[in-house]
C-alpha cells in the first residue's frame, strides 16, 4: 500500500486509482490502470506498508494493551513504481 505524507500540512492519504490531496491541497497521487504505480505531485514523501504485514495486524487487533506492529517504510527517492511530477 502506498500513501505520502504532505510535509507542508503533515496531512497522510492513502493512494487509490482516482487523484487524492492532502489537506492543504498541495501534496497529490494516485495509483496507476496497473494498481502498482503511482504518481505524486507536491511537497509529498511517498510511504509504503507491507501489505502482508498490515494484514496481519488487522487480524490481530488486541482486545486491549498496545496495538499489533507492522512494517511501514519511507519509499527511496528513486523508485521504480513512484513517479514524482
Amino acid at each position: 500500500m502506498k500513501l505520502i505524507y504532505c510535509i507542508k500540512c503533515g496531512d497522510v492519504v492513502a493512494l487509490r486509482r482516482q487523484e487524492r490531496s492532502c489537506f492543504c491541497g498541495k501534496s497529490k497521487g494516485l495509483y496507476g490502470p496497473d494498481g502498482l504505480h503511482a504518481t505524486i505531485s507536491g511537497p509529498a514523501i511517498p510511504l509504503g506498508f507491507t501489505n502482508q504485514s498490515f494484514r496481519h495486524a488487522l487480524m490481530n487487533q488486541p482486545e486491549t494493551g498496545l496495538g499489533k506492529e507492522f512494517t511501514a517504510f519511507v519509499i527511496q527517492k528513486v523508485c521504480d513504481t513512484v513517479e514524482i511530477v
